[in-house]
């Protein structure tokens, strides 16, 4: 079907659907899963602010603390989420990175490089599940935009913040509404509200709990659009965040330049994580420079960062790598007098550190729906292990990947 029918039957689904009078028959549904990503929403905000809806998604499903993988920050674990790959194994291993054999730049807002398909390893759960015969819409994923394995999903666009989080659901409403020859089995939806308040006032802050609130009503509107359409237990709804948040402010800084002359070294990644590419022959001299010059730091030859991080192997992890304690900071002291000069003397949120002995960088996993267990809560578990269980909820065989299948198993009916 051309992509122009497809607009043209959207416009169409979106008019009767603000009828209220879309349903889906039973007999026409294949197996479905909508994948939320809550950035920035730690573990315990449900419990520690209002989340009612939340709270009620959980009740009747499946839920746990959700265990981020090193480095704790968004593009390298939403990209784990699904492809069920560490970031040292899929390649996005920070949220800003350096390709070495090419010297080219990975940011966030590098439209160019972030849809450029070079960056993205592993396969991702769009790619699985259109290879088996069924349509995705990952809206808003990171990874989504690039043809990775040389395709996009049926449905894609490029990230833009403007589009407002009602228009988001209402989008993903209207791809349940299609026929079902075009309809997608895999839906994502993207929520940064508890993020960006977490980094400008803190985990412990009013922002934060009112980002929680709307946050809560979003998924409220999702779930009444569902309702509408006798989809409320026919779908599988898995809600999950890519990290935590710690509490941080300018008096718990490391600042890098005091222990290092900076020139001609490439900082790739800073705060609380430290990434350094040296100039040849001086990797080891920037090594002893920083090892031990500060109790809240920890620096480590890339082949000796501890094994649970799984980032050794990948060649764009940096020579040098490090992390500072939970809420310390690692910074220029040129950043660091201009947050002062502006009065950004905290609390700030940050995150990133070490997620095993950070239990602040700890997420959420919520799942309800046909595929997933009722009213359980299971322990802990890292975030390698979802991709297998989405994989199951919507029928198809999962790419190799560093999951544990018991993980998945536990999660499911």
């Amino acid at each position: 079907m051309s992509r122009r029918l497809v607009l043209l039957l959207l416009l169409l689904v979106g008019w009767w659907a603000g009828t209220g009078r879309a349903q889906v028959p039973a007999s026409d549904l294949k197996p479905t899963v909508i994948l939320i990503s809550l950035d920035g929403w730690r573990w315990d905000y449900a419990q520690k602010y209002s989340a009612p809806t939340l709270s009620r998604i959980m009740a009747r499903g499946v839920s746990s603390a959700l265990i981020p993988s090193f480095p704790s920050k968004t593009f390298p674990n939403h990209y784990t989420i699904v492809t069920g790959l560490y970031p040292g194994d899929h390649g996005i291993i920070a949220n800003s990175i350096k390709d070495p054999p090419t010297g080219r730049r990975l940011t966030m807002s590098n439209r160019t490089e972030v849809q450029d398909a070079m960056w993205w390893g592993g396969e991702p759960l769009w790619v699985t599940i259109q290879r088996s015969g069924q349509i995705a819409a990952p809206f808003f994923w990171p990874g989504s935009e690039a043809p990775i394995m040389g395709q996009r999903a049926q449905f894609w666009q490029p990230f833009d913040d403007g589009v407002s989080p009602n228009r988001r659901v209402d989008r993903v409403l209207e791809w349940l509404d299609l026929p079902t020859g075009v309809r997608p089995t895999f839906v994502t939806l993207y929520f940064s509200d508890v993020d960006g308040a977490g980094h400008d006032f803190g985990p412990e802050s009013r922002a934060v709990a009112d980002a929680v609130r709307r946050v809560d009503r979003y998924l409220d509107r999702l779930l009444r659009g569902l309702a509408r359409r006798g989809l409320q237990d026919r779908v599988n709804l898995v809600i999950v965040s890519d990290h935590g948040m710690s509490e941080a402010n300018t008096s718990r800084v490391v600042i890098l330049d005091d222990y290092l002359s900076l020139n001609g070294i490439d900082i790739i990644d800073l705060n609380p994580t430290l990434g350094l590419f040296p100039p040849a022959g001086r990797e080891e001299a920037v090594y002893r420079a920083l090892a031990g010059a500060h109790p809240r730091l920890k620096v480590f030859r890339k082949a000796e960062s501890p094994p649970s991080w799984h980032y050794r192997d990948h060649p764009r992890i940096p020579p040098i790598v490090g992390v500072v304690d939970e809420g310390w900071q690692i910074l220029r002291r040129s950043t660091l007098a201009s947050q002062v000069a502006k009065g950004q003397h905290g609390p700030i949120g940050v995150h990133g550190y070490d997620p095993l002995n950070a239990l602040s960088m700890r997420g959420i996993f919520v799942a309800s729906g046909p595929a997933f267990r009722s009213g359980v809560t299971v322990p802990p578990f890292e975030n390698v292990h979802v991709y297998d269980a989405l994989a199951a909820a919507l029928g198809v065989t999962p790419a190799a990947n560093d999951g544990d299948p018991k993980v998945a198993r536990s999660l499911l009916r």
